[in-house]
This record gives structure tokens, sequence and C-alpha cells, in this order.
């Protein structure tokens, strides 16, 4: 036990963050990711919103698919992804071995290394497996539809799920075995986690009873934080990702919150706008996504 405290002592670094071997693909991967969130949030702010749910424009000369094909294209990739990496690290020993007679030595070599992996690599692993699990559930399950997607915007949406989710593996695959960060945020980010994907969840639930009786419509929601915000869901889908940047530590982790944040923060507002307008005597103190704030 002294010696495993000893060596946990000697691998302590210097850094609230997982600091990995440098990478101009994550460097760059970073910038893309606050580039974009500030480019979105401001376009959703503005009401150039993305072509989905009460936002998809009726009539456009964009290739329609129906809501729910659109959603599974959105988050199933993602959760693919995540299972396969997920399948890799549990460890599939006949992997290496197959490898092996079909003559690719080195990468049998390499396959059986990168097997091992750390607890943060593997519960980020199993967390961003469950956050996509979720979503794919719930379009099959909970939501209920009224309209339709543009293609375009369901691919897009799916590429980014995807490359996030690909980014985060890789950043934390080669920050294994670098210092350890001076405090862990591990635990914090699981409560993070599980708080914001039962949140979302349950906030969708209420989403999905206003057209329990086949009803197409919208209408106000009520119940839960519906009763301080428009959009209690993006605000949990926030504290689900901050979760899993607090899990990683790693500042590619904030940055994919951070996207997600500007992202979701302008279409909340944008929701609230649309929501003033169709529905009069709309209660002007419910914010548009944190409780009295904004």
């Amino acid at each position: 036990m002294k010696d495993l405290a000893l060596n946990k002592k000697t691998r302590m670094g210097s850094s609230l963050l997982l600091q990995g071997l440098p990478s101009v693909y994550i460097q760059a991967s970073e910038i893309i990711l606050i580039v974009t969130g500030l480019l979105l949030g401001f376009m959703e702010f503005k009401n150039i919103n993305f072509n989905y749910s009460k936002f998809n424009r009726q009539g456009s000369s964009s290739p329609q698919i129906s809501s729910r094909t659109g959603m599974l294209i959105f988050y199933a990739p993602a959760f693919l992804v995540a299972c396969f990496y997920l399948f890799c690290k549990l460890g599939w020993p006949h992997a290496s071995i197959l490898l092996q007679k079909l003559g690719f030595l080195q990468l049998s070599i390499t396959w059986q290394l990168q097997m091992e992996a750390s607890t943060r690599l593997l519960v980020l692993t199993v967390a961003v497996a469950l956050h996509f699990f979720k979503r794919v559930v719930e379009v099959l399950f909970i939501h209920r539809y009224s309209g339709r997607i543009a293609i375009g915007t369901a691919i897009f949406i799916s590429f980014v799920y995807s490359f996030e989710a690909v980014s985060f593996f890789y950043v934390m695959q080669i920050s294994e075995g670098s210092p350890l960060p001076t405090m862990d945020l591990m635990p914090l980010g699981i409560l993070l986690f599980v708080i914001g994907m039962g949140g979302n969840l349950y906030h969708h639930y209420l989403l999905s009873r206003l057209r329990k009786d086949g009803k197409k419509g919208y209408s106000i929601p009520h119940g839960g934080l519906f009763e301080f915000v428009v959009c209690p869901h993006y605000l949990f889908e926030i504290i689900d990702f901050v979760g899993l940047a607090f899990i990683s530590q790693t500042s590619f982790g904030f940055c994919t919150a951070t996207m997600i944040f500007l992202y979701l923060l302008g279409r909340s507002l944008s929701t609230r706008a649309w929501y003033v307008k169709k529905f009069e005597g709309f209660p002007s103190d419910r914010k548009a996504l944190i409780p009295f704030v904004i």
C-alpha cells in the first residue's frame, strides 16, 4: 500500500487538468469547438436556427426526413462509436491473435497494449455510451413527433456528436500514464453526469406527455423546472456535458461543454421568443435556460 501511495504521489502533476501528449489535432479541435459554439449560439439567437423541431421551416427546399429517423441519425453513430471503443477497452483478446495470424504483428502488439485502460478512461467511455444510449431510447420510446427534419441538419449534428465522441476517446488515450491532476474531479463529474442525465430524461418525459393523446401541435409545458424556464432539458443537457468534462478532466472536455452551453443558450433564447410570440399570456417571468437568471 505504501508503494502504491508513493507511486501515485510521484505521478502527481502540477495542473488541475490532465496533460496528455502534445497533439495538433486536439489543439485545433478545441479552437474549432469554441468558434463553432460562438457561431451556432449567435445564429440561434438571431433566429437562424437548425432545421428541426419547432424551428423546422416548412416548405424548405432541403430534403426532409421524419423526425424520428433524423434524431436517430443524430445519436446512433456516436453511440456505436462509444460501444466499439468500450468493446476494445474491455478487451477482445481474439482480435490481437487474429491480427497476428493475418501478418499484422505490430498492430497486434499495439492492440494488446491499448487494451489496458485507466479507471478514468473506462468511466468516461461508459458515461459517453450511456449518454447516447439514453438519447436513442428517448428517440424510439419517449419522444412524440409532429414534423420533419432537414437531412442536412441531421447529418451535420450527427457528425458533431461522433466527432466529439472520437475526440474524447483520443484525448483520453494520449493522456494515459500522464501526471495525475492536483485534484480528482471525477467523483463530482459522475454526480453531475447522473443529475444531468436524470433531469434531461425527466423533462423529456414531461414534454412527451403534452402529446399523449395524439396531439400534433405545441402547448406550454408545465411541471418540474418548466415552471421557471422554457428549456430545462437543455439546462440538464449542459450539466450532463459538464459532468463528462469533469470526468475527463481535460481541456478538450471543457471546450466541448462550453460549445454545448453556447449553442443551447442561443437556442433556448430563440425558443422562449417563439413561445412568447405564439402563446398570448405566456408567463413573463419564465426564463429561457437558467432559473431567475436568463
